[in-house]
């Protein structure tokens, strides 16, 4: 197959661009698996789509190209859009959200809680009440088969309509060459296989590629993951007393089972304990066997969520939101928290019974928790990847390949080509300087007022010689709030801190405001949504400074993690795998967001020693070539200058 020129929707072809598409060429031909490290610049959405676009096309497959966040939804729609535009072709893509998000009645419970969802439509569904459902609007459909929508456009478009946008989308997807969606909609086994049935397709018959695939790994793990906590068990009960007492009951005893661990766990002096699947179920089995109606452990969970459905209809009738007075809005407000209780309790419950590899821990804190926590992702990506006739895998930061091709199942699946690959950067190399501090460090040993002093003094020398916005990402809130004191009156000023509780919309305010002003210095953490989620135009950050390494403290999951990697792999790869390469992936992640376009200039400080030392160097990529110094703010001065012609 060759890659014909009226797929490509570009005049030329980046450095490094050929390379990748080739190799999705040969994955999409050969039915292989191809994991690719592909550095921001490449344009790896352009060129993993071209390729397998065309093969599917030819060969009568469904591109699946799934992403982890809506940003990434645009890219690739708009992407799809000039493939189509350039030769006339006749593509038919459609974006797919979840069915929740898409749903113009779901409020906001809803949106929360798949569970309560699913059980709301199925049951407005089966009474035929719902009219967007039961609408079938064949020029609706011909509109979204022949322009391709972002999922916005397409659900205002179905809502003018009073046509469902979801099942209006999967009869698209029916006959369509490229289907945009969440990683949900394959690595969820009951989304899925929903999914693949309405859209009557075998695994087999789709192209599957995962962008930003770095992210998949926890994404799966944190679906299959789930927590309560013991004060969510004690408001429930309190909540429900006067509307159902045989449910306050259960809830109370539920409590006091609870209560009995953390009493033992206290008695052993330790923070964290692990409890047994079978321990929990046969606790609530024998205490709903002696209520006065006697319950199964599904049954109770299924009382439940009839619970927190009955309550939101009750709320619906009785008090319109249009309606409602202070007092009644007060009302509402305890009732929709009572709701997402419930609903968190039957979801926690439910997810408790899995027999898949999982650490089940009751923590001890100010308000114990009880957590479910998925050790291997590969239980729901390898057979994805087992039985789709051919998958791409890529990231910016899919660095070391092989440790995503393990932890992600890839290199089980006999009779599979796996293709591994790391590509160079197309940027210019003098573009991008990497320096690492001396002396300085977050290691847990050295902290104390006498560091934090001396990374304070180094932000400020090095922010005294950048011409331009920069950000410092840390490794939690606490180093952040605690070296942020010991910044001058006249650098804080510049200063912009991402808090633990933004929403959104104050996380897109404070982005505007470091676009917008000149000098100003982001303070964020690594793994979070300014290191990761957000993509910084135009050059905005001319510096980064990582400070620290965020590395997991030795808790019962780390451990864990680490010990069922060592299993499989060996002890090397289970340090690595479970321990260093996640806290390595943010760093990456960080440190990626200042380069995104070949004009763009940045200075990377990775401000810690151990960057220079075994083993986290041998975790960074190999064109990282980084400097070791104790003097960074006149490499930032002699950077800043040498390309003052260009700025």
């Amino acid at each position: 197959m060759e890659v014909r020129s009226s797929f490509f929707p570009f005049p030329s072809v980046r450095e490094g661009q050929r390379e990748f598409m080739a190799d999705v060429k040969h994955a999409v031909e050969a039915g292989g698996i191809l994991v690719a490290h592909a550095p921001t610049g490449i344009g790896k959405t352009v060129a993993a789509l071209v390729p397998a676009l065309q093969y599917a096309i030819e060969n009568e497959k469904t591109v699946f190209f799934l992403t982890s966040k809506r940003s990434q939804h645009k890219i690739a729609i708009d992407t799809l859009r000039l493939i189509k535009e350039r030769n006339g072709l006749d593509i038919t893509a459609v974006d797919i959200t979840s069915k929740q998000s898409m749903c113009p009645r779901a409020v906001s419970i809803y949106r929360e809680f798949y569970s309560l969802f699913n059980e709301f439509c199925r049951n407005e569904q089966r009474n035929k009440r719902c009219w967007y459902y039961m609408n079938h609007d064949a020029d609706a459909l011909a509109r979204i088969r022949s322009e391709i929508m972002h999922v916005e456009e397409l659900c205002e478009w179905c809502k003018t309509r009073q046509v469902c946008p979801y099942k209006a989308a999967l009869e698209v997807g029916k006959s369509a060459d490229v289907i945009v969606c969440d990683y949900n909609h394959l690595f969820s086994r009951d989304i899925a296989s929903k999914m693949l049935e309405k859209i009557e397709k075998n695994l087999d018959e789709l192209i599957v590629i995962v962008d930003e695939a770095h992210n998949l790994p926890d994404r799966i793990r944190n679906n299959l993951s789930s927590e309560l906590r013991l004060k969510t068990i004690s408001e429930t009960a309190r909540g429900i007393r006067n509307i159902d007492r045989e449910l306050y009951n259960n809830l109370l005893q539920m409590e006091m089972i609870l209560k009995k661990l953390v009493t033992n766990a206290a008695k052993a002096k330790r923070a964290e304990i692990t409890v047994d699947r079978d321990f929990l179920i046969g606790e609530l089995e024998k205490m709903l066997r002696r209520r006065i109606e006697v319950l199964s452990y599904k049954e109770f969970i299924n009382a439940i969520r009839s619970r927190a459905e009955a309550i939101h209809a009750s709320t619906s009738r009785s008090m319109p939101m249009s309606m409602s007075t202070g007092g009644e809005s007060e009302t509402r407000k305890e009732r929709d928290i009572l709701q997402s209780n419930l609903a968190s309790i039957s979801d926690f419950l439910d997810a408790w019974t899995t027999e898949e590899k999982c650490l089940r821990i009751l923590s001890i804190n100010d308000n114990p928790t009880l957590s479910l926590k998925l050790l291997d992702p590969s239980v729901l990506s390898e057979p994805v990847f087992r039985r789709a006739h051919a998958s791409i895998m890529m990231s910016g930061t899919l660095y070391p390949v092989e440790m995503y091709a393990d932890v992600l199942g890839a290199t089980r699946v006999n009779g599979r080509e796996i293709i591994l690959r790391e590509y160079k950067s197309p940027f210019p190399r003098e573009n991008r300087l990497i320096a690492v501090t001396r002396g300085l460090t977050t290691k847990y040993t050295k902290r104390g007022e006498a560091m934090y002093r001396r990374i304070g003094e180094k932000i400020e020398a090095i922010a005294e010689n950048v011409r331009g916005g920069m950000a410092v990402f840390f490794p939690s809130y606490a180093l952040l709030k605690a070296i942020l004191a010991y910044l001058s009156p006249q650098i804080r000023r510049r200063v912009m801190v991402e808090r633990r509780e933004m929403g959104k919309m104050e996380r897109n305010r404070l982005y505007e405001q470091l676009r917008d002003e000149e000098s100003g210095i982001l303070f964020a953490v690594q793994g979070g949504s300014f290191s990761e989620g957000m993509d910084y135009e135009s050059n905005t950050l001319k510096a980064i400074i990582v400070v620290g390494l965020p590395l997991s403290p030795p808790t019962l999951e780390v451990k864990a993690t680490q010990g069922y990697y060592t299993g499989k792999y060996g002890a090397d790869k289970g340090r690595l795998y479970g321990y260093l390469y996640p806290a390595i992936t943010k760093v990456l992640q960080a440190a990626g967001r200042g380069i995104r376009s070949e004009h763009d200039r940045c200075i990377i400080v990775l401000m810690d020693y151990r960057f220079a030392q075994f083993p986290y160097k041998r975790c960074l990529p190999p064109d990282f070539d980084m400097i070791f110094t104790d003097r960074v703010e006149d490499l930032c001065r002699s950077f800043f200058n040498s390309g003052s012609e260009t700025n």
